[in-house]
């Protein structure tokens, strides 16, 4: 009985894995931490608050999977409530409305999808661009960026 119980907990952790693809972050709605990004867009001032700003941002981890991610950094000097959306090449996501306090850096992390294409076969072949569509709400008033760049190079799909 007790291997058995082992066994179903290696596959449940496996399975975990897997689903959330390790190396990713979980997607929206919930608005995170920063983690390590591989390329961001040019950071666009929200037009509703002066010291607002936000950005879209790729992640492509080392598992092959790569994801948009709206970044937004509140330096006004006062609270702000946020939402947002991405739309992509990975699949669409809402970000909740939530408190983006002054001082913070929050991410909002849309589906993750495999990009087998982004790593280099030896032919010099590089992926891409890949990316997609970033509204940010702040107190009501949406603003948007795009952001896409193509696929870092890696030696080896890791797969």
């Amino acid at each position: 009985m007790r291997q058995v119980l082992k066994t179903v907990a290696a596959g449940a952790a496996v399975l975990g894995s897997v689903i959330l693809g390790s190396g990713t972050a979980v997607a929206a709605p919930q608005w995170q931490l920063v983690g390590k990004v591989t390329s961001c867009g040019k950071s666009v001032a929200h037009t509703a608050v002066s010291g607002v700003a936000f950005q879209g941002c790729l992640v492509v981890s080392d598992l092959g999977r790569a994801q948009v991610v709206l970044v937004a950094n509140n330096h006004s000097g006062k609270a702000v409530t946020v939402s947002g959306a991405i739309s992509s090449d990975f699949g669409n996501a809402s970000c909740e409305q939530m408190t983006l306090s002054t001082g913070t850096q929050r991410a909002c992390y849309g589906p993750t999808a495999a990009v087998p294409d982004c790593y280099d076969w030896g032919a010099g072949y590089v992926g891409g661009p890949y990316g997609g569509t970033v509204r940010f709400a702040v107190n009501g008033v949406t603003n948007e960026a795009k952001s896409s760049t193509v696929c870092l190079k890696w030696l080896d799909f890791p797969g």
